[in-house]
C-alpha cells in the first residue's frame, strides 16, 4: 500500500486478486498457525460465537483508479471469508478525508466511518490531537495484541506521544529509503558496483566521477543530486538527509515538545546538500530536477539510465521492474557522515484509524490487523517490495522476495530492524514542518540563504503553532 510524503505511489493493479485466495488463511499474529487463522479470524474467536446477521461496517480509503477497484475487491473477500463483518467500503480522495476537513466534519455530524485509511504517514497526529480518533488500547488488548508483535519502528506511527500516549493508530504495510546505483554506468566511469560508497565524502568523490557532460556543457549523466526523489521534497524526504546527519527533529523540555531544527547535524546536512549545487550549478540541477516529473515513467532519469545514484524507496523497484526491467541496478544503506547515523532509513505506512464516534471500533481493530497481516499483506509486498509493520512467524506466509532469497528484501527487512530506521516528526502540525523545512532547504540549497537563518527562521514560525495544537 501506499504511504504518500515521501512515498508516493499506489497503483496496486490487480493485488487483490492474489490476495484473494490467501484471504481465508490471513496469519493474523505472529504465534497463529495458517490452520487457526483459517478457521476464526481471531486466536480465541470460535465460528459458533458468530451471530447470525454481520456487524456492517463503514470503511473510507484513499486510493482511486485500479486500486479503488482492488480495494473495494479485497473488502468483498475480507467480508466473505469472515461473515461475522460485513464491510461497507467507500473511495473518499484526497487521503480519506484528513487533511480538507470532511472526515472532521463527520465525526461532528455524529456519522463517521468505523474505519478509515490514510496514505498520509501523519494521518493519525493530525486527528488525534483534535480529539478525532478512538483510544484502541482496550480494543487491541481484547484480540491479544502486544507491542511486542510490531517491528519496533511501527510503535511510534501507533502512539501518540510515544512510548506513553494513546493507542490512536495502526500501520498498514511498511515503505523505507535506500541507496540505489546504476550498476553500468559504475563499470563505464571505472568504479566497483560491488563496493559503494559508504560515506558522504566517498558519495561526493563518486558522484564527480560519474557525472558527464555533453555538448554545451549539459549533463551527459549526473552522478548524484541529494534532495532527488526520496531525499528532498514537501514530505517526509525533507527531513532524510538530516536524520542520516545524525539531528533530531524534537525534544522534551519540562514537558514541553520542542522543535530542534537548528540542530548542528540539520545544518550540516543542508550545508553539504548546497555543495553539490555550487559546484554543479544550481541553475542546472534544478533543471534536471524539474524534469524528472514521475517517478513512474519511462522518462524518469535514473530509469533512463541518465542518473548514476539515488535515494529511493522500495516502491522505486516496481517502476524499474515495469519500465526497465534490463536496468542493472543495485541497492546498499545511504551513506553517513562521519559522526552520523549508519543504517539509516526513512519509514513510511498508510495509517488505520477509528474516528471518535464509531459505532463498531472492535470490529474496526479486526479488519485492519486483517488487512495488515497474513497473504492480504503479502500480495501487496509480492508487487511493491513492502514489508509487514507486524513481526513474521516462522509459520507465516512468505512474498515472492523471501522465498527467492532476493537481496534487496533482506537488506529492506533489516533496514526496518535497524535502530536507526524513523519516520518523520509525527505531530499536529507535520504537514506545515514539512512543507517549511523543504523550502528552507531549498532556499539553502540555491544560496538564497544560509541554514542557520532559513531553520531559525522555520523554528520561530512553527514553535508558536505546535505549543497551540499541543495546548502546551
Amino acid at each position: 500500500m501506499e504511504a504518500t510524503n515521501p512515498f508516493s505511489r499506489r497503483t496496486f493493479l490487480s493485488a487483490a486478486a492474489a490476495a484473494g485466495a490467501a484471504l481465508a488463511a490471513d496469519s493474523l499474529l505472529p504465534n497463529e498457525s495458517h490452520a487457526a487463522a483459517a478457521d476464526s479470524f481471531l486466536p480465541n474467536e470460535s465460528r459458533a460465537a458468530r451471530s447470525a446477521s454481520p456487524v456492517e461496517i463503514s470503511y473510507w480509503f484513499p486510493f482511486g483508479g485500479d486500486s479503488e477497484l482492488s480495494e473495494l475487491k479485497r473488502a468483498k473477500l475480507f467480508s466473505a471469508a469472515h461473515p461475522d463483518i460485513k464491510i461497507n467500503a467507500l473511495y473518499v480522495p484526497p487521503h480519506s478525508g484528513v487533511d480538507n476537513g470532511k472526515l472532521l466534519a463527520a465525526i461532528a455530524a455524529g456519522n463517521p466511518p468505523d474505519l478509515v485509511v490514510c496514505d498520509l504517514t501523519y494521518g493519525v497526529a493530525a486527528m488525534g490531537y483534535q480529539g478525532g480518533l478512538v483510544d484502541l488500547a482496550p480494543y487491541l488488548k481484547q484480540v491479544g495484541w502486544q507491542p511486542s508483535h510490531m517491528v519496533p519502528a511501527a510503535l511510534p506511527l501507533m502512539q501518540y506521544p510515544y512510548p506513553n500516549g494513546k493507542l490512536w493508530g495502526m500501520p498498514q504495510d511498511g515503505n523505507l529509503t535506500y541507496f540505489f546505483i546504476n550498476k553500468t554506468l559504475f563499470r563505464k566511469a571505472g568504479l566497483d558496483p560491488n563496493k559503494p560508497p559508504t560515506t558522504t565524502a566517498q558519495l561526493d568523490a563518486y558522484a564527480a566521477k560519474l557525472t558527464t557532460f555533453g555538448s554545451g556543457g549539459r549533463f551527459k549523466t549526473i552522478g548524484f543530486i541529494p534532495w532527488a526523489y526520496d531525499g528532498g521534497g514537501a514530505g517526509g524526504g525533507a527531513f532524510t538527509w538530516p536524520w542520516v546527519f545524525g539531528a533530531n527533529f524534537t525534544k522534551v523540555v519540562n514537558g514541553k515538545v520542542m522543535l530542534t531544527l537548528t540542530d548542528p547535524a540539520f545544518i550540516r546536512a543542508l550545508n553539504w546538500e548546497a555543495t553539490y549545487a555550487k559546484k554543479y550549478g544550481s541553475d542546472k540541477l534544478q533543471t534536471a530536477v524539474n524534469s524528472m516529473g514521475n517517478s513512474f515513467s519511462p522518462s524518469d532519469p535514473f530509469l533512463a539510465g541518465q542518473l548514476a545514484m539515488m535515494v529511493g524507496g522500495n516502491y522505486h523497484t516496481e517502476a524499474l521492474r515495469t519500465y526497465n526491467p534490463t536496468l542493472d541496478y543495485a541497492v546498499w544503506r545511504i551513506p553517513a557522515p562521519p559522526g552520523g547515523r549508519s543504517n539509516a532509513t526513512m519509514l513510511g505506512t498508510n495509517v488505520f484509524m477509528v474516528p471518535r464516534g464509531a459505532k463498531h471500533p472492535l470490529e474496526a481493530v479486526k479488519v485492519a490487523l486483517g488487512f495488515a497481516t497474513g497473504g492480504s499483506e503479502v500480495a501487496t509486498e509480492d508487487i511493491w517490495r513492502t514489508f509487514s509493520m507486524y513481526k513474521q512467524g516462522p509459520n507465516s506466509p512468505k512474498c515472492i522476495w523471501q522465498q527467492r532469497h532476493d537481496p534487496t528484501y533482506a537488506l529492506e527487512l533489516q533496514l526496518a530492524a535497524s535502530p536507526n530506521a524513523t519516520n518523520p516528526p509525527l505531530l499536529p502540525i507535520s504537514a506545515q514542518l514539512a512543507n517549511s523545512v523543504w523550502t528552507a532547504a531549498q532556499d539553502v540549497i540555491y544560496g538564497k540563504a544560509t541554514a542557520e537563518h532559513a531553520l531559525s527562521q522555520v523554528q520561530s514560525q512553527l514553535q508558536p503553532l505546535l505549543d497551540q495544537a499541543l495546548h502546551q
